[in-house]
């Protein structure tokens, strides 16, 4: 089969393009990204694409400028809008803290997915090869990878798409020269000081000499069989992510009931998806550390920076340090809880008879959900008063509730609508009109709260 034929293949099997797309595609000037830009100029009648190409000059190399020059020129060549772009990697690297690699990669993917939004992309494509994605497979490896990272570069991530993917090195070379498509060589691919080059010029040639040059696609082959059944996972962790993890406002609320009746490897990937949520590094060690929190008593927590992950009763509760001023505790309805907060604290639990006429007395029956939230203020919350709906900054205001204290008065609440505030600093109650027992209430949510020594 024909390279151009295995790349309509691709196209088609992984639905990479509809005809009238705009694509941008990622060229360096190295044969990989030349072979992909002549391959889409063959195939631009045919799916009626509008072309762009992005060249990101990285600034490492003496000879980087004059590479950018030739990328400018060959589309000129092919007719093809060009946009370039000068990036100082290695004052990216020194930065972020990331190494060469990383910097240049974070870069280039950067500033392709800004000039994407820019003018509108339907489509990155990028010239990634079978020999990629099984250099890929090895560092991942080699850096104790899950099996997310054994799975290698995929044919398609969100609007990126790899025409060449299952294709080798060598048959884009093969094509390069039969079709005499010109390119630049980047010296730095045979520099040892970069590990994928130590994986490409030395350890993949010492497999193909003890196991034969069809290693190569072996090894393919095996890796997507890893990606299909990892992909079947996601999928997996996804529908019990909707089960198990609750949002409310900057809060992942991890069930750690529902988790605990899943694989230890679902209750890992759903950790890993919330840990993405807040876009945080994440390690072995840390989700470990994690999940050694189902088994410790409510209120313990882990720090990592700015997000702190913190048991809360039944619950796993992630968020930010800069929200840490910010309170939440879910409640339960039909268990007892007992919540410290500041210098007070509260007892909550459902009981069928008023027993103490110094405790708070809620209508269970008008709360149609499980669970509602023990919390500070935020945005657009709201009580029903006996005047009817009034936003909660109205009602501070009115009650001429100072400022400071605002942000610490505690709240029973379903999304954001208020059941109860508790003016701690007043030792007023009040409830919604909704929530107020009424003559044939039979369940009462009861709410005790007591001031203790010390601060909290």
């Amino acid at each position: 089969m024909e390279l151009l034929e295995k790349v309509k293949n691709n196209i088609e099997k992984y639905g990479m393009l509809k005809k009238g797309f705009k694509v941008l595609i990622g060229c360096s000037g190295g044969v990989d990204s030349m072979v992909l830009l002549d391959c889409m100029y063959r195939l631009k009648d045919e799916y009626n694409l509008d072309i762009t190409v992005a060249h990101l000059n990285h600034m490492l190399r003496p000879e980087a400028d004059e590479d950018e020059k030739f990328v400018i020129e060959m589309c000129k060549r092919y007719n093809i809008k060009c946009i370039t772009r000068k990036v100082d990697v290695a004052k990216l690297k020194k930065e972020k803290g990331l190494s060469e690699e990383e910097a240049g990669r974070s870069a280039r993917y950067s500033f392709f997915y800004e000039i994407a939004k820019e003018i509108s992309i339907d489509r990155i494509l990028l010239g990634h090869n079978k020999n990629d994605v099984v250099e890929t497979f090895f560092l991942n490896l080699f850096r104790g990878s899950s099996l997310k990272g054994l799975a290698s570069t995929p044919p398609v991530r969100d609007i990126i798409a790899r025409p060449l993917i299952n294709i080798s090195r060598e048959e884009i070379e093969e094509f390069a020269r039969v079709n005499n498509i010109p390119f630049v060589v980047d010296k730095t691919n045979y520099s040892l000081k970069y590990k994928r080059n130590i994986v490409r010029n030395e350890i993949l040639p010492l497999i193909k000499e003890r196991f034969g040059e069809s290693v190569v696609s072996t090894i393919f082959r095996t890796i997507e069989v890893i990606r299909e059944e990892n992909d079947q996972i996601e999928e997996l962790t996804h529908n019990f992510f909707q089960e198990c993890v609750q949002k409310e406002d900057f809060y992942y609320i991890l069930d750690i009931e529902k988790a605990k009746k899943l694989p230890v490897f679902l209750q890992r990937r759903i950790i890993k998806v919330i840990l993405e949520c807040f876009n945080s590094s994440i390690s072995h060690d840390m989700i470990k550390e994690i999940e050694e929190l189902f088994s410790l008593s409510s209120g313990k927590k882990k720090v990592y920076k700015d997000l702190i992950i913190e048991k809360q009763n039944d619950s796993l509760v992630f968020y930010r340090k800069a929200e840490e001023s910010s309170f939440c505790f879910e409640i339960c309805l039909g268990k007892e809880h007992q919540i410290f907060y500041k210098n007070f604290k509260f007892n909550i639990k459902t009981t069928h008879q008023i027993e103490n006429q110094k405790s708070v007395y809620i209508d269970v029956q008008q709360i149609a959900e499980n669970k509602i939230f023990l919390r500070t203020r935020r945005d657009g919350d709201f009580i029903y008063l006996k005047a009817g709906k009034k936003k909660l900054k109205e009602w501070f205001i009115d009650k001429k509730v100072p400022r400071r204290w605002r942000d610490s008065v505690l709240l029973l609440a379903k999304d954001s609508e208020v059941i109860a505030i508790f003016d701690i600093y007043s030792n007023i109650v009040t409830i919604n009109q909704k929530y107020k027992i009424k003559p044939d209430t039979k369940t009462f949510l009861e709410i005790q709260f007591t001031k203790v020594e010390g601060d909290g």
